[in-house]
């Protein structure tokens, strides 16, 4: 019996099936600068240098899939739709003028159009590089940002939080366009050649707002980009950080198929709870393990999660959250060879 590649094996463990043993797909994107001798910075604004990083990370490691993304994707919208980032020579770049600072401002937001606005095209370039110099067999996976957040990027955090009591209509107002532009990048990478789409809505996390709130604000939006990931092909996937156990049952019933687990959130927990209706991706914590930690560290880690997580199929191995810049990419690899050595089925 052949050995199945990558994009059967991941997709095994997205119908809920066991493959020949656990797919691992770190959430690995710009770390891999290092592994081409350039600085973050330098790809931010280089299709070409953004790729060539990408995949040397996967030839270096030899995971299950790609992430192809060098930034946050809602700051990434954010100055699409007309924010403006502070970009420093090796720093994630951050949004420093939030764009409506009162209910007047709302004119002043655009729904963008993927293939012309901000470096949105530069993002749809990469995928398609990528997916020339990897091919079919081995999938590519892309965040977009959920409306939540962006909407919370566009308002400013603190304001958005305080939104949602005292002007929950600004909240709606925001939404809407947050929502579409989100859509409109889900729609184009799938048509640029990303095989499952990940909607990241960190500000909808139990963390900050409560299992209530989540459904007043964040379900009825995340819920609409997933429907168009799925009505133009792709596998739409959902990440929200931080502590999502109150709502794992909600985050399910939005219509994704995967589930992107923090490592704040219980494997064994969520796999008793949802494991037979989702396929559930994690969970290792990214900073003091992946980013602080030593290659035993790490493989310690995986097992632990495939221990709690992998049995029955339908879990990849994968880091919490987006594995931290200037991570020493040794532990990227401990990652991997941990799942090919302990995650074989059956388990």
């Amino acid at each position: 019996m052949s050995t199945p590649t990558a994009f059967q094996r991941v997709m095994a463990a997205i119908e809920l099936k066991e493959p020949d043993r656990v797919p691992v797909v770190p959430m690995v994107t710009y770390t891999t600068a290092q592994l081409i001798g350039i600085q973050f910075s330098e790809a931010l604004y280089s299709a070409e240098k953004m790729a060539n990083a990408l995949v040397a990370g996967y030839k270096s490691a030899g995971y299950d899939g790609i992430y192809v993304g060098w930034e946050s994707s809602f700051n990434l919208m954010a100055e699409a739709m007309g924010c403006k980032l502070q970009i420093q020579p090796n720093n994630i770049p951050f949004v420093k003028d939030q764009q409506i600072k009162e209910q007047s401002d709302l004119d002043k937001i655009k729904v963008a159009d993927p293939e012309q606005d901000g470096r949105l095209p530069l993002h749809l370039k990469a995928i398609n590089l990528v997916k020339e110099k990897i091919g079919e067999n081995v999938p590519i996976f892309k965040y977009v940002p959920g409306p939540l957040t962006l909407t919370s990027i566009l308002r400013g955090q603190d304001q958005l939080l305080m939104d949602l009591v005292r002007n929950p209509k600004l909240v709606y107002d925001i939404l809407k366009p947050a929502t579409e532009s989100s859509k409109r990048f889900a729609v184009a990478t799938v048509e640029h050649g990303t095989d499952i789409v990940v909607v990241a809505d960190p500000i909808a996390s139990s963390t900050l707002i409560s299992p209530k709130t989540f459904d007043q604000f964040a379900l009825s939006p995340i819920k609409e980009v997933l429907k168009a990931i799925s009505e133009v092909g792709g596998i739409p996937s959902l990440h929200i950080c931080g502590k999502t156990s109150p709502i794992l049952e909600r985050m399910v019933d939005a219509g994704t198929r995967i589930i992107e687990l923090d490592y704040q959130v219980d494997l064994a927990f969520a796999k008793n709870k949802v494991g037979k209706k989702v396929c559930i991706e994690g969970n290792i914590d990214p900073v003091s393990v992946l980013l602080n930690g030593k290659p035993n560290d790490v493989k310690r880690e995986a097992r632990e999660c495939l221990k709690k997580a992998a049995k029955g199929g339908g879990f990849m191995l994968s880091s919490g959250c987006e594995v931290p810049l200037n991570a020493p990419f040794e532990n990227v690899k401990a990652m991997v060879s941990a799942a090919k050595k302990y995650g074989q089925y059956p388990i």
